[in-house]
């Protein structure tokens, strides 16, 4: 099967996961993200990559916004909002930073394809991305895609992070070529 037709069916298949994403659960994050005084993201692997896009976007908009771990990263504090991307929602680095941050009172929001998760439990808020798991067995509601691996929780995680920020600079009325003003210009 060649390249084109790969990313075409896999581009079908991501389709359908977002779908059948809550739009109660996206609201509830956009709502979050308004009214946070600092955002700050964090995953694992490609599920952090992710959210590192999500970090970009929302400071060209003016956000305030960290990545955990970061060496500039300042203290979390109870007026902050933690956003966490774990599909199994068991990474352990995740459950203790969902922890610590849960007893400062700020805000958390998972995406997970897991509600019943450890960190799930920890958080404020989810997105379920209902996207395929080896964690699971195969059934009509867990398929196996064209993609390897946990790609298509990322790459809705991703896309879905894109989308939110389409809502917010309407809102803001801060139009996607402005916002490019903030990008790093020292690259």
């Amino acid at each position: 099967m060649e390249t084109k037709e790969v990313a075409y069916r896999a581009a079908m298949e991501l389709e359908e996961t977002l779908k059948k994403i809550d739009q109660q659960q996206i609201n509830q994050l956009v709502n979050e993200i308004k009214q946070a005084k600092r955002i700050f993201v964090s995953g694992a692997g490609r599920s952090l990559l992710m959210l590192k896009g999500l970090a970009m976007r929302l400071m060209h908009l003016g956000y305030e916004v960290y990545i955990v771990g970061e060496v500039t990263t300042p203290a979390f504090l109870s007026e902050d909002l933690l956003i966490l991307a774990s599909a199994s929602g068991e990474t352990t680095s995740l459950v203790n930073t969902a922890s610590k941050a849960n007893k400062i009172g700020g805000k958390i929001i998972s995406l997970t394809i897991f509600p019943e998760s450890t960190l799930a439990n920890l958080s404020t808020g989810i997105i379920r991305i209902p996207a395929y798991t080896d964690k699971l067995p195969e059934s009509d509601e867990n398929q196996k895609g064209i993609l390897p691996g946990g790609s298509m929780f990322e790459e809705a995680v991703l896309l879905l992070a894109d989308s939110m920020i389409v809502e917010l600079a309407l809102e803001q009325k801060v139009p996607t070529d402005r916002a490019f003003e903030k990008h790093a210009n020292l690259e």
